[in-house]
Formats: C-alpha cells, structure tokens, sequence
C-alpha cells in the first residue's frame, strides 16, 4: 500500500510538472498567433489587390494561347507543399500529409517546406527537387518565396511541368483550418475574375505587362500562403496545448483523488488493525 501511495504520489508530480510545460506553450502560442494573425490581416488585402490585377490583364490578352494560360504537353506537375518545421501542433502536418497522398501522385515532383513534411514524404518515395527545413519566423523579407518563384517560372517555361499547384493549409478561424491546393499555373483560375470596374492603361501590351507581373504573382502567392500556413500552425498548436493542459488538469485530479482514497484506506487499515490489538489484549 506504502508502494501504491508513494507511485501515485510520484505520478501526480509528473503530470503537474508537464501540465507547466504544456500551459507555458499554450501562452507561447497565443501570443504567436496574435502576431500572425496581424500579420495576415495586413497581407490579405495586399495578395487580394495583386491577384486582382492578374485577372485583370489575363482577361486583357487577345492571345489565347499565351504562354502562362495553356497546359505543357508533359505528364508532371509539380506541387508546392507548406509543412512546419516544429511539432507540437496537433492535426495540422497529418492534414496536409493526407491531403498530398490522397491528391498527389509519386510520378509528381515536389518542392516541401517545412522539416516534418522533408522528412514524411522522403519516407513515402516522393521526388522532393527542393526543401526548406529552416522557416521564416513572420519575416517578410524571406527569400524562399524569389528563390522558389524563379525555379517555377523556369521550369515550366521549358515545358517541365505540366501544371504547378500549391498546397498550403487555408485558415478559416482559430478552431478551423483546411489542406487546400492553389494552380499557380497556367492561369486559368484568375483569368473568369473581374473586380476591377475601372479601365486600365496597359503599355505596351497585356501579354508584356504579365511577362513581368507573372514571376511577381508567383511570389506573392508564396509568401502570403506561407503565413497564412503559419497562422494555422500557431492556431493549431495553441489549441492542441491548450487540450493537453485540460487533460493533465484531469488527469492530475484523479489521481489526487486515488491518493487521497487509498491514503484513507490506509488509515482505516491501521486504526482497525491497533483496535483489534487493543481488543485482543484484553
């Protein structure tokens, strides 16, 4: 009984001290996803009025069959995919891993960011051309996006790909986030979307004004949807420390409360084991 006492007793003081731990990430994590969401509310906006732009001039070229709107005669696609780099994060990796290997296929190639995606789909026998292990922590100078943008503009200007998609975990609210994939190109999603009312002066021509505007489209899709891939993990993580604080919470309280009745039980045992002694005595 002394035995049982003093294990329950060592188990409440580790369920207490990870309970420190996992309620020390939960605040670590709000206050993160504060940061992004600020960080993705002025974003948003920013990546709305670019594509806007986009389809603007896409609905401008008289040339159908310009180089950025038609498939290449080629059978792979390569798709960008936004993983994170830290764990901790509850169901937001095994999402998109899902997402991928119900959506992709192996003949594809892929670009990962992230060091849990490089590591799972290395695993699983994709073809990874580039990874990112080391993610940019709301910087907005990072240089993955130019480095990225350049290799998909080349790449599929010399009919490597027959499409290029982006994969990246679109966030809804704190509670809600989904794997959701993005053709970059060819433009085809852009080109039916009209937002603009106003007429705009496009010199020399729609076709040499998206020549320039194309690889900066591509960018800005990047770095927007990699924040707001982050933004998810911060939610994502947040809520998934808040959870195990609750259950260490739980936890730590039943077994106080097996303490506390095997304690008494103990007692019980000792004042009727001296009783029955005093009994016998006399």
């Amino acid at each position: 009984m002394a035995m049982n006492l003093l294990q329950t007793k060592n188990r409440i003081r580790s369920v207490a001290s990870t309970k420190k731990i996992t309620k020390a990430m939960e605040l670590v994590a709000t206050s993160k996803l504060k940061k992004a969401k600020d960080l993705n509310y002025k974003l948003t906006p920013y990546k709305n009025e670019v594509f806007e732009i986009i389809a603007y001039c896409a609905n401008n070229v008289l040339d159908k069959d310009y180089k950025y709107f038609k498939e290449n005669k080629s059978d792979k696609e390569l798709n960008i995919v936004i993983t994170s780099t830290l764990g901790l994060c509850g169901g937001y990796n095994i999402a998109i891993e899902k997402f991928v290997n119900e959506n992709v296929s192996k003949n594809d190639d892929l670009i990962v960011l992230g060091s849990k995606g490089t590591r799972f789909f290395t695993s699983k026998g994709y073809n990874i051309v580039k990874s990112f292990t080391e993610l940019p922590s709301f910087n907005l100078q990072e240089s993955i996006s130019s480095v990225i943008g350049q290799y998909v503009i080349d790449n599929f200007l010399n009919l490597k790909y027959k499409k290029v998609n982006l994969i990246y975990t679109k966030f809804i609210n704190s509670l809600t986030f989904e794997p959701t994939s993005m053709q970059l190109l060819p433009i085809t999603s852009l080109v039916e979307v009209k937002k603009i009312n106003k007429e705009l002066l496009l010199e020399p021509s729609a076709e040499e004004v998206l020549d320039t505007l194309v690889p900066f489209y591509i960018e800005t899709s990047i770095k927007t949807l990699l924040f707001e891939s982050m933004l998810s993990e911060q939610a994502s993580r947040r809520t998934a420390m808040e959870n195990a604080t609750d259950n260490a919470t739980e936890l730590e309280e039943n077994l106080l409360l097996e303490y506390n009745k095997s304690r008494q039980a103990a007692i019980t045992q000792e004042i009727t084991e001296i009783s029955g002694a005093a009994n016998a005595i006399k």
